[in-house]
């Protein structure tokens, strides 16, 4: 509910701050006191376009500020996710403020947000009626979401959306694998032809480094032989080769190792060391022996080294990039491969979908007729009962034919679906006879307006959600009787949402749990905007003043009594 308003420096009011109360709040006050400011005010709180002309004279900006209790307000939970503001758990603040630059800054919870974002929350938390533009029920997108409430469908509707979801991504991945056996099918050959290029060199991982280090040898193979041979030379057949020497050495060590024990481990150490250079020598002998001067082979190492570069070049630059996509082309030519039986396969899944979709669709469709046949009689009694005798009210069932998927067939015919359905919902109305039915957006008159949005409001206050409603202009047009039973729906609905209603007639301000009068004052200087609860006896004479203007008299006061007295009495709701 709408706890608490603050309004400053806006038009013609100063600084005011109205507690509101649960139930229905009256709101009442002279012709041009100010009471279309108030309701301008909190429309501009609820994102209406305002601007620095708003700025009271001398002021350097305006501020609107709306404390909102969330008790049991679960549907804002979403909003506050998907839009990322900060909620508190059971109080919303919104602040609006213009300055006299013209520049508007809104607040949710004192977080900066843009105005859309206040626009969208206010339609979650108020549905204001009247000359102002704040009216769900005119929008014919919640028409549907209205009687869907009505019909009692959210479990219906739950089931609808999930397999509507199935049926579309089916869809979605369809047209992906298509476009993608499309495009593939156009590069098939080309693929081929690269896996058949990759495959036919079949390199192998680290191949190019092996070529490179045995095509150095092959090159070298003559200076290779000619310094092993001359190594081998030296080291061990040659005249006074390093072997020959060390077993001179190591002859010489002996003996003088007879003589001084102090030479014995040389023996050894020099042994030690003609072994090393005899095996060094067969090493390099043997590696000698088997250099090869193989031009042939030096050439197709040549080759396969280029064949191998060509492919790095052209696939990534590395044997692995190579290799990894040869491993790519081969999977996505198996895919292409398997393709048609993919979509072979999704075809009939999506054919499977479709049904399931259409039958929930028809069932939800069947289910919304009898509801809107109810709704529309319901609305007519009700507005037969406010005064609108001769109105007629239809709940209009369309739908759109379509070749574009999403589709289901009906009747035969090719229809649109969505996760809703593919019903197009819209309330029409015919105020008077002989006038075709209209949409309620071309509903002329204010006062008409109102008493459709109260009678909707009546018969859906279960299923509507918006916590606060506001009703301006309600009373025009009617009086008497009609006054009074508008006055009862209007209590009646407030047991069930908090009411704020501006009234110019005693029958409806009789009915009031909270009355609030809004007065003008001029102190020679300034001329100000006020508003202030009324206590039981003022009450008394404003509802007198209602009743009878400027000069009150005892009559008017004994009438007054006597509504207020008669309004006591209507605690239980009418049956219309």
């Amino acid at each position: 509910m709408l706890q608490s308003l603050y309004i400053k420096n806006y038009v013609l009011i100063d600084e005011i701050h109205i507690d509101f109360q649960p139930g229905l709040n009256i709101i009442t006050g002279e012709t041009g006191a100010g009471k279309s400011i108030l309701i301008g005010a909190l429309g501009a709180l609820l994102g209406d376009k305002w601007n620095r002309d708003i700025i009271r004279a001398g002021a350097d900006k305006a501020i609107v500020e709306g404390e909102f209790a969330l008790k049991n307000l679960n549907g804002l939970q979403s909003f506050f996710k998907t839009r990322e503001v900060d909620e508190s758990i059971d109080l919303l603040l919104i602040r609006r403020e213009v300055s006299g630059s013209g520049r508007s800054r809104c607040f949710i919870n004192d977080q900066p947000v843009a105005v859309d974002v206040l626009t969208e929350l206010g339609d979650l938390l108020v549905d204001l009626h009247g000359q102002h533009a704040h009216q769900l029920l005119l929008r014919v997108p919640y028409h549907g979401e209205y009687l869907d409430a009505f019909a009692g469908l959210s479990q219906d509707l739950a089931r609808l959306k999930t397999s509507f979801q199935q049926f579309t991504a089916n869809i979605k991945k369809l047209a992906e694998i298509e476009k993608k056996a499309q495009d593939a099918e156009q590069s098939r050959d080309f693929m081929r032809f690269q896996l058949k290029e990759i495959t036919a060199i079949a390199p192998q991982p680290d191949e190019d480094e092996t070529l490179k280090t045995e095509e150095h040898i092959l090159r070298n193979a003559e200076t290779l032989a000619e310094k092993t041979s001359q190594l081998f030379q030296k080291l061990y057949e040659a005249e006074g080769s390093v072997s020959e020497l060390l077993s001179a050495a190591e002859a010489d060590l002996s003996q003088l190792a007879q003589i001084d024990e102090t030479f014995a481990p040389m023996v050894s150490e020099c042994q030690n060391a003609r072994i090393v250079v005899t095996e060094l020598a067969k090493t390099v002998g043997a590696y000698r022996n088997n250099i090869s001067f193989d031009p042939e082979r030096l050439e197709k190492i040549r080759t396969r080294a280029a064949n191998i570069a060509n492919l790095k070049r052209k696939y990534g630059g590395s044997i692995d990039s190579v290799l990894t996509y040869q491993r790519k082309l081969e999977q996505e030519l198996a895919l292409v491969d398997n393709l048609n039986e993919t979509i072979a396969a999704l075809k009939e899944q999506i054919e499977v979908d479709r049904q399931s979709v259409a039958e929930l669709s028809r069932y939800v469709s069947d289910q919304r007729r009898q509801a809107g046949q109810k709704l529309g009689e319901g609305v007519v009694a009700a507005l037969h009962h406010l005064g609108m005798a001769r109105v007629r009210f239809d709940v209009r069932q369309n739908h759109t034919l379509s070749s574009e998927e999403p589709i289901i067939y009906v009747d035969g015919e090719s229809v649109r679906v969505g996760p809703r359905g593919y019903d197009q919902i819209e309330f029409m109305l015919s105020a008077n006879p002989g006038e075709d039915h209209k949409p309620l957006a071309d509903v002329a008159s204010g006062g008409e307006i109102s008493r459709v949005m109260l009678a909707l409001k009546s018969l859906l206050a279960e299923a509507d959600k918006v916590p606060v409603l506001i009703f301006d202009e309600i009373d025009i047009g009617i009086s008497g009787r009609i006054a009074q039973a508008v006055g009862r729906s209007l209590r009646n609905l407030s047991r069930s949402h908090q009411v704020i209603c501006i009234t110019h007639l005693p029958q409806i301000a009789s009915m009031a749990d909270h009355h609030f009068l809004v007065e003008k004052k001029d102190d020679g200087r300034y001329t100000r905007t006020t508003i202030r609860p009324l206590k039981q006896d003022e009450r008394i004479r404003q509802i007198a003043a209602l009743v009878g203007g400027e000069l009150v008299t005892e009559a008017h006061l004994r009438s007054a009594e006597e509504l207020m007295e008669e309004a006591a009495r209507m605690e239980e709701p009418d049956d219309h």
